[in-house]
C-alpha cells in the first residue's frame, strides 16, 4: 500500500476534529489579530509599532488555532519538500501576472488606486529597506493565516452538510479569496472593484498553492515571492 494522500487538516477529524467551539476560537483569533495589526501602528509610533502588531497578527491566529485544536494546531505546517519549493517559486509569476490582467481588462487602468506602501518603498535606505522586506515577511505569513484558518473553518462547516466535497472546496476557495480581497478595502481607498477582483484573484492563485500542497508554508513563499517583487521592482523604479 502506498502512502497515504496529503488531506487539509481538521475539516475531515484528522489530525484530530475542529468542534464548533474550535472553529468559534479561530474566528475570534483571526479577527483579533487582524485588529492587533491595524491598531498597534496607531498606538505606538514607528517601526516598534508595525513590529508589535505584525507579531500579535500572527501569534493570536496561531494562539486561537492551539486552543482550538491542542498540539494539533502544527498540522497546517510540514517542512516544505523541493517540489512545494519549485512549484511555490514556479506560481510566482501567475500570481504577479493574472492581477494584472484583471486590472488592465477588467477593472481598467484609470479605475485603480496607488498601492502606498508599495510607492513608499522606493524611497528607502538600504537599511530602511532590509528591516521592511523582514518585516513584511512576518505580516505575509499572517495574511496567509488569516485566509486559509477562515478557509479550514468554511471547509469543515460544509463537510457536516450535504455538499458535495469539490463543491464544498470551490466555494471555500471562492468565498475566503473575496474575504481576502475585502480585507484590503482600506489599502485601495475602498476601491471595491481592485480590492475584491484584482486583489481577489491574487488570492486565488495563492490559496491555490495551498490546495495543492497542504502547506502553509508553501502559499507563504509565493506571497512573500510576489510581494517582494513587486517591493523590489518599486525600489527600482521611483
Amino acid at each position: 500500500m502506498g502512502p497515504r494522500k496529503a488531506d487539509f487538516p481538521f475539516y475531515n477529524g484528522s489530525p484530530v476534529p475542529l468542534s464548533a467551539k474550535g472553529c468559534l476560537w479561530v474566528l475570534v483569533a483571526c479577527a483579533s489579530g487582524f485588529s492587533a495589526l491595524l491598531a498597534a501602528p496607531h498606538l505606538v509610533q514607528g517601526a516598534t509599532g508595525s513590529w508589535i502588531g505584525i507579531t500579535l497578527f500572527v501569534a493570536l491566529q496561531l494562539l486561537g488555532l492551539r486552543m482550538a485544536v491542542g498540539s494539533a494546531w502544527t498540522a497546517i505546517f510540514h517542512r516544505p519538500t523541493w517540489r512545494e519549493v519549485l512549484l511555490a517559486i514556479a506560481c510566482v509569476p501567475v500570481v504577479f501576472g493574472m492581477p494584472v490582467l484583471v486590472a488592465l481588462f477588467v477593472v481598467g487602468s484609470q479605475h485603480l488606486t496607488p498601492n502606498q506602501m508599495v510607492q513608499a518603498t522606493g524611497h528607502l535606505s538600504p537599511v530602511q529597506a532590509l528591516g521592511f522586506f523582514s518585516m513584511s515577511a512576518v505580516q505575509l505569513l499572517g495574511e496567509e493565516l488569516v485566509t486559509l484558518l477562515p478557509f479550514l473553518v468554511l471547509l469543515t462547516a460544509l463537510r457536516r452538510t450535504t455538499m458535495k466535497p469539490w463543491v464544498a472546496l470551490c466555494l471555500t476557495w471562492f468565498a475566503t479569496s473575496l474575504m481576502f480581497g475585502a480585507l484590503h478595502l482600506p489599502t485601495y481607498g475602498w476601491n471595491f472593484a481592485q480590492a475584491l477582483l484584482v486583489i481577489g484573484t491574487a488570492r486565488l492563485v495563492l490559496t491555490g498553492v495551498y490546495v495543492l500542497t497542504k502547506n502553509v508554508w508553501a502559499s507563504t513563499i509565493t506571497h512573500i515571492g510576489n510581494d517582494w517583487m513587486l517591493f523590489t521592482i518599486a525600489m527600482l523604479t521611483l
